[in-house]
């Protein structure tokens, strides 16, 4: 993925992050691990571990860009079992699309997160996050997604 594209894609998983830790919790939540696979080669499926095993009753987001709007994840699995929910997208840009997933209540243990494409999708850039303390039955309070131009440069904004 492209500098620009990663960049824009940061942005916006940061933005959906934030919309999707906005839960009211009774327990302080917290960012427990995160890891993230961004193979140069168009891919079907994306396998990303995480580092170390994650605790029961905490939650995964599965943050996944690609180069294309032409593919589609067809599945999130985990070697876990968990089950996995779109919160947002897949949200289309200029050439690049993006869908943001999550699991809620997972089980514990070593844990590797599969994303599927139903083609191979071009530079891939799937990243896992777990987070501790979101509500275990409705960890997803509001989602938004949008996508538009990005000022090009040297150009003035209307005053």
């Amino acid at each position: 993925m492209s500098k620009g594209c990663a960049s824009l894609f940061t942005k916006v998983l940061s933005a959906a992050i934030l919309i999707l830790l906005s839960t009211v919790a009774v327990a302080q939540i917290s960012f427990v691990q995160v890891a993230a696979a961004t193979p140069q080669t168009a891919m079907t499926s994306v396998a990303v571990t995480y580092p170390a095993a994650q605790t029961a009753g905490n939650t995964n987001i599965v943050a996944v860009g690609w180069k294309n709007t032409t593919s589609t994840v067809s599945a999130v699995t985990d070697s876990r079992g968990n089950s996995y929910v779109l919160a947002v997208g897949p949200t289309s840009g200029t050439g690049l699309r993006q869908s943001i997933y999550y699991a809620k209540n997972i089980a514990a243990g070593s844990n590797s997160v599969t994303v599927t494409f139903n083609t191979a999708a071009p530079f891939a850039d799937v990243r896992v996050l777990e987070y501790h303390g979101l509500d275990t039955t409705t960890p997803l309070d509001k989602t938004a997604g949008a996508a538009g131009p990005a000022p090009v440069a040297g150009r003035q904004r209307p005053q």
